[in-house]
């Protein structure tokens, strides 16, 4: 057995480098692609003049507003940086509101580095095509996959619906889309991840995702649920 902290020495730096990349030559000729290049943004951390760590994805959702689930924020954050999908120069962002009701957070994007995804019209369904994109760090940035439960609570995160998806740690806050490239809804969480969202946060990347290269169940806050909670929080904030 080979010790967890020895497994990222057995990965050729070059391969680190280009699976650290943003999403959008993976996303080219998918649903995503559009979106990961306008309204998708690598989420950071707040460093002292540049981006900190990273920690997640993001996706604007109205204009001057992005939605990030509030668990990949360190507590108390008060600002985060946002890197475009393409590429674009990042920028710091206010966190402007965090709800008490839902794994969910909104950002202020006053500059319009991002531009809104449009969202979905209609309910999903079983069986219902989807595309995701994520920043994991290590690994793929775009998964492909299918809704399983098209209603679905998950406590502490939401009303959404699962899909299984290979999507990895980092893919979290990331957009959903479906066969038109609409906005389905965010990545929120790995519900039968069991012990190995520890391990991901332990080792610093995602092995059990990397190693098993299978779809996930993964829960997804709907977007309708997100733009009445991004709405509210306005009025309140």
């Amino acid at each position: 057995m080979i010790p967890r902290r020895g497994l990222l020495a057995l990965l050729p730096m070059s391969a680190l480098s280009a699976c650290s990349g943003l999403p959008a030559p993976e996303a080219a000729g998918t649903p995503i692609g559009t979106l990961v290049c306008s309204g998708f943004a690598a989420l950071h951390a707040d460093g002292p003049g540049v981006p900190g760590p990273l920690l997640g994805s993001a996706v604007a959702v109205a204009p001057g507003r992005v939605a990030c689930t509030t668990h990949a924020l360190p507590r108390g954050a008060q600002a985060v940086w946002l890197r475009r999908g393409d590429g674009a120069p990042a920028r710091r962002v206010r966190v402007l509101a965090s709800s008490p009701r839902m794994d969910l957070s909104i950002l202020g994007d006053e500059e319009g580095l991002l531009a809104p995804a449009k969202p979905c019209g209609r309910a999903v369904m079983a069986g219902d095509p989807v595309w995701a994109a994520g920043m994991p760090g290590v690994g793929p940035g775009v998964a492909a996959g299918a809704v399983e439960i098209p209603d679905a609570i998950l406590p502490r995160f939401g009303r959404g619906f699962t899909a299984r998806l290979p999507a990895l740690m980092g893919y979290s806050g990331g957009p959903v889309v479906g066969a038109d490239g609409h906005l389905r809804g965010l990545v929120a969480a790995l519900p039968d991840g069991g012990g190995a969202n520890a391990l991901a946060l332990l080792a610093g990347m995602d092995l059990d995702g990397l190693a098993g290269g299978r779809n996930r169940r993964v829960f997804i806050l709907s977007i309708h649920e997100v733009m009445e909670e991004a709405s509210r929080l306005g009025r309140t904030a």
